[in-house]
């Protein structure tokens, strides 16, 4: 074919980009999305969260910016089993399925360092650390537990039998003893006593032992056998209800005094012990027992009537075990004992309950002194528990209160962020509470953090119903009318029914969003500041989450900073699982930071809450017939389990956002929409498609609003493509082949199109059957047949051919469609968004934007005849560009097989160029110039992991998703994201500031604070000896005691680590003066203990001190008086110079 010459006279767009050198793609960041996260653990004293997940990645955040990252090696990709802070040490401690532990030196600058790799030979079953000593309890498979001395990296030579086996050897002479029972010697996990280090708690399948780590003995044995015809937690239907039971202990927690034990078990009943009784429990219960009742008592008069007419009284359902247990006390009473408490209960549901985590609220433990006793107690005997102290310990465990914090799936774990103190096991006066449960897809982990305690317990001061907020008080109007009056009543009354008992959400990290699909916007100036304005403005049921620990920074030594702030600003537009629409702010200008005194002051990603749009309050009304079935039907699913978010449009300018949903509806939301002020009720619109959504407002402090809803229609089919305009407009096509383009100004319906009322018998029409609409597409351009620009709509279908809608604006503000549309042959199979109507001069894109708009105004009254435009549309099998819409053709271009599928296209602008950029599913990238579509280069991308098409932008960024893995035939819009990469087409000076900053995680750490002391069960006005909690006279062992106890008397001092960085600026001198702290502590351990060895070797190593100082000052006199000789030296020198010179 030969080319005319106005095609031949085009203007090539793509000089500045017909370089193959020009084009550099790489790798900027990635963001890892934790949903194979498999362990949690917070710091409280530095403000540290730590991720363990299980492909052998740690991750650790703080404060805005701080993000670090260690993986385990040797092998690499191991799962994470257990991970923890070791608070007095500033160490991270982690166990992975090799069962080796792996210390990393938090204090190190820059970045953490990984100290040592301990391997045990055994399976580690738990692991556990006090925040006042210095030392790693390891408990392992054949039930001993090992001791780690964190400061030398060592094993320490202390360590302890498997203890359950010694005493059932011992317990086998009682009647009630059930020994030799399998894995009853198994260790399940090991808790320090809040307030007396000695003391070590070990939880065996049969039991709980406590050890005497001085006396190495153990002192309690709390063994539940229930006796026959007692129910627990099976009921009155246990076939072996007539027989002596022992339970099998999961789980334990310790009352903040030190004083109550509560013990889980394996029948989801959870026992309540004095640790000065271990015959018998103060109390047995479920979640749901009534008051004061006790399952380890037994009840004859309901055994009889189950036993003898068992079909009269219906078995409950069975109960899943007591996976863990929380016990955490407030500053909530001048007492020393304490105030209300509350536990926090995993697993002891029923297993027809919805998932969740239970917490319990009880009353202090504040019993009264008991009578003085008459008679002498036999010697060596031991305390015995007074029957009025423990009726009063019995009273503290009526249930004052209970909530239940649910979640999507099964509850795996759950982490408690505490205020500041990190001792009680790092469970005193938390603030909010994270959950891990198990999400649709196997293997697959969900988040969600909540506040803690739920504000019905009144632990914390609450803003209750009734109470005005501060600053709420307004001086009165006296002209106000009664109508005024009724309003402001019904505001306050709608207010108050709007406040709730529920706990706030704890606004996550984005690394712990479950996120369905996202895509890149780039925005300008004027709408980023418009997006980020206000964004630390507070919403209404929402807290920070409790991470603000460390600071990071970036060094700046190649000067690419400056580069970074005239970078585009971008954003992620996300959909999660939980029918919400995220935003994240990826922008450049984030990441910069010009060395450690000017750090980071943003995360990257940073989320920005106030554009949180939510569609559960609009899917849960039955009235706006929006849900996936109506609401008289049966079929309505109250839980939404089956509504999901199939896509989101973004308009960069308008900045609205449609979204469109899996059973056909579409929500549109404005931001900072005024709503209908001052009318109360829907809105009824003239088209029955629509309806309005003005009246539901969002919660205070949200910025997006719902405004316009299209109803689903199982006539029109689900959503087949949908395109949304800055200027106003959306288009709609459906599974049938039907189209609507609605006008937001109304709202209104301007175009039905139906197939078979267009049908035509033109060549481009032969299929029998309507073709819905694949791609959809604006644009503000001529055509050949009308030079004028308007407002066009491209509709493709899966043949190839194009329908082109042309709008007319007839009145000040009425628009129409222009009928019979255009029909053009486009390629076959096309690729959505993959049209574009360009400027032929200068390659600018003529999209349905606010400027395009202008000049389609401006032409009604002045049209340019003169302008010409290129249509390029591609497809499945190849790319075509055309003069003016339906000219002449420009260029057509084939794919080829050896590139495999096109999945994206995208124009790509640089430097006043452009060109055409196909993106493959074997990662390529092919290039072309524009408008005559020839072949420029072939880029190799980076590993994008996915087999989904990238999202990009037209500076030529992409954002690739890695779904989670899942097994065969799992639909792919189901599979939440792993990780997104951003990349980019021209990497040349600006992967650099992209990569991880470097960390002083040790930045405003706060002191350790001292360890919590005994407290007495008796009121503080009792005046009398304080007695141990096992009776001792003696009070309670110091963390360096016990860290000279287990290390033994051959502990080598700890060698000080040269840091990576050299001391700038105070966070890194707080790291120093914490690991000199450290090193202080282990002297201090050092020379103080039970034995004169420790004191002999403490003596040797302050002599070994004072004869280095000695000979350090030697040195540095030797040094002085050197310095002193080499300038004597020079100046005489200088004098027989003079002299010299002067003929001396």
């Amino acid at each position: 074919m030969f080319s005319s010459h106005a095609v031949k006279n085009l203007p090539d767009l793509s000089l500045d980009l017909s370089d193959p050198a020009d084009w550099e793609p790489g790798t900027l960041r990635t963001i890892p999305y934790h949903l194979d996260l498999t362990a949690v653990a917070t710091d409280p004293v530095s403000g540290l969260f730590a991720v363990g997940t299980a492909r052998g990645v740690l991750y650790i955040y703080g404060s805005p910016g701080v993000e670090c990252k260690v993986k385990i090696t040797e092998p690499a990709g191991l799962r994470v089993k257990f991970l923890q802070f070791a608070v007095s040490a500033f160490k991270l401690l982690c166990i992975d399925e090799h069962d080796r532990l792996h210390v990393w030196d938090l204090a190190y600058p820059g970045r953490p360092k990984l100290q040592r790799i301990t391997g045990f030979g055994l399976p580690v079953n738990a692991i556990i650390t006090s925040s006042s000593h210095t030392h790693a309890f390891v408990a392992l498979g054949d039930g001993e537990i090992k001791t780690y001395d964190l400061l030398c990296g060592r094993v320490s030579p202390y360590s302890i039998p498997n203890q359950w086996r010694l005493y059932e050897k011992k317990s086998l002479a009682s009647s009630m003893s059930i020994g030799g029972a399998t894995g009853s010697d198994v260790i399940i996990d090991i808790a320090i006593h809040p307030r007396d280090l000695n003391l070590l708690f070990a939880v065996y399948e049969g039991g709980v032992l406590v050890s005497d780590l001085k006396e190495q003995n153990t002192v309690r044995a709390f063994e539940l056998i229930l006796s026959p015809g007692a129910p627990g937690g099976s009921g009155h239907h246990a076939k072996d209800i007539l027989l002596p039971r022992r339970l099998q202990a999961t789980a334990i927690a310790i009352h903040p005094s030190g004083h109550l034990l509560a013990i889980g078990y394996a029948d989801g009943t959870i026992g309540f012990w004095a640790l000065q009784d271990e015959d018998k429990p103060l109390s047995l219960r479920t979640l749901d027992s009534a008051g004061d009742e006790d399952l380890s008592a037994v009840d004859t008069t309901k055994l009889d009537a189950v036993l003898s007419a068992p079909q009269d009284h219906p078995r409950e359902p069975p109960r899943e075990p007591i996976f863990k247990l929380a016990w955490s006390g407030f500053p909530n009473s001048s007492d020393p004992r304490g105030g209300d408490t509350v536990l926090t209960v995993l697993g002891g549901m029923t297993i027809d309950s919805p998932p969740g985590v239970t917490a319990l609220l009880f009353p202090p433990l504040q019993p009264p002194a008991p009578p003085t006793p008459t008679s002498p107690r036999a010697p060596g005997s031991g305390p015995v528990l007074h029957p009025v102290t423990r009726a009063a310990m019995c009273k503290s465990l009526v249930v004052k209160d209970m909530h239940t914090y649910n979640a999507p799936g099964p509850v795996q774990d759950f982490l408690l962020f505490p205020r500041s103190s990190p001792h009680f096991a790092g469970q005193y006066d938390p603030s909010a509470m994270l959950l891990v449960s198990d999400a649709d897809l196997p293997e697959a982990r969900v988040s969600d953090a909540f506040e803690f305690p739920p504000p019905t317990f009144e632990i914390s001061p609450q803003v209750y119903v009734g109470q005005k907020p501060e600053g709420s008080e307004a001086p009165a109007d006296e002209s106000a009318g009664p109508q005024d009056a009724l309003a402001e009543e019904l505001a306050m009354t709608l207010q108050s029914m709007s406040m709730t008992d529920e706990p706030r959400v704890a606004r996550l990290p984005p690394q712990l969003w479950g996120v369905l699909g996202e895509h890149l916007v780039k925005v300008d100036n004027n709408a980023y500041e418009t997006i980020v304005r206000d964004k630390l403005v507070p919403i209404d049921g929402e807290v920070s989450f409790p991470v603000k620990g460390g600071v990071a920074w970036s060094e700046d030594l190649e000067g690419l900073m400056k580069l970074q702030k005239r970078q585009a600003h971008r954003i992620l537009v996300t959909h999660l699982s939980d029918l919400s629409v995220r935003f994240l702010d990826v922008s450049p200008q984030l990441l910069v930071s010009t060395g450690q005194d000017a750090p980071l002051t943003s995360s990257f990603p940073s989320p920005i809450p106030r554009l949180t749009i939510e569609l559960t309050p609009l899917l849960i009304d039955h009235s706006l017939g929006l849900s996936h079935a109506s609401a008289n039907s049966a079929e309505f699913d109250q839980c939404l389990s089956r509504e999901r978010t199939d896509a989101v449009h973004f308009a960069p300018e308008s900045l609205e956002c449609v979204t469109v949903l899996r059973s056909g509806a579409i929500i549109l939301h404005r931001l900072d929409d005024p709503g209908e002020e001052g009318t109360f009720g829907q809105r009824e619109l003239q088209d029955e498609e629509l309806v309005s959504l003005s009246h539901v407002r969002p919660r205070r402090g949200l910025r997006y609003a719902p405004v316009l809803g299209i109803k689903p229609d199982t006539t029109r089919g689900l959503v087949s493509a949908c395109a949304l305009t800055d200027v106003g407009f959306l288009a709609v096509a459906y599974a049938s082949g039907a189209l609507l383009i609605i006008d937001f100004r109304g709202p209104r319906v301007i175009l039905r199109y139906e197939p078979s009322s267009h049908g035509g018998s033109g060549i481009l029409h032969r299929h029998a059957e309507p073709e819905p609409f694949l791609s959809l597409s604006w644009a503000c351009c001529g055509i050949c047949s009308d030079p004028a620009a308007r407002l066009r709509l491209f509709c493709s279908a899966a043949s190839g051919a194009t329908s082109v809608f042309t709008l007319v604006h007839s009145a000040p503000s009425a628009w129409s469609v222009a009928q019979p549309p255009l029909v053009l042959d486009g390629p076959a199979r096309p690729i959505p968004g993959a049209l574009f109507v360009l400027d032929a001069k200068t390659g600018a894109r003529c999209g349905a934007t606010r400027s395009g708009l202008a000049a389609v105004l401006q032409a009604d009254s002045a049209p340019d005849d003169g302008k010409r435009y290129v249509w390029v549309a591609a497809g499945g099998k190849g790319v075509r560009s055309v003069l003016n819409v339906n000219g002449e053709r420009v260029a057509k271009v084939e794919w080829g097989s050896k590139v495999g599928t096109v999945q994206h296209v995208e124009v790509v602008e640089r430097t006043e160029s452009c060109a055409l950029v196909a993106f493959t599913s074997l990662g390529n990238a092919l290039i072309y110039s524009l408008p005559h579509l020839e072949h420029i280069h072939t880029a190799k991308l980076p590993s994008l992991g996915s087999s989904d098409a990238p999202s990009t932008d037209d500076t030529g960024d992409l954002a690739t998703h890695a779904p989670f893995p899942a097994p065969p035939g799992w639909g792919s819009a189901l599979r939440p994201l792993l990780a997104t990469e951003l990349h980019t087409l021209f990497s040349h000076r600006r992967a650099g500031p992209y990569t991880l900053p470097l960390v002083d995680l040790a930045h405003a750490r706060r002191a350790v604070p001292p360890q919590p002391q005994p407290v007495s069960l008796d009121p503080p006005s009792v005046i009398g000896s304080v007695l141990g909690y096992i009776g001792s006279l003696a009070g309670a062992s110091a963390g360096d005691q016990i860290d000279a106890l287990l290390a033994g008397p051959d502990r080598p001092l700890p060698q000080p680590t040269k840091p990576a960085l050299p001391p700038v600026g105070t966070g890194t001198g707080s790291a120093s003066s914490s690991s000199q702290a450290s090193v202080s502590t282990a002297a201090a351990g050092m020379s103080s203990g039970v034995a004169d060895l420790y004191s002999r070797l403490g003596n040797a190593l302050a002599e070994r001190g004072e004869m280095l100082e000695d000979l350090q000052q030697s040195l540095d006199h030797l040094g002085q008086g050197s310095k002193n000789m080499a300038d004597q030296a020079k100046r005489l020198a200088a004098q027989q110079g003079m002299k010299g010179w002067f003929g001396f």
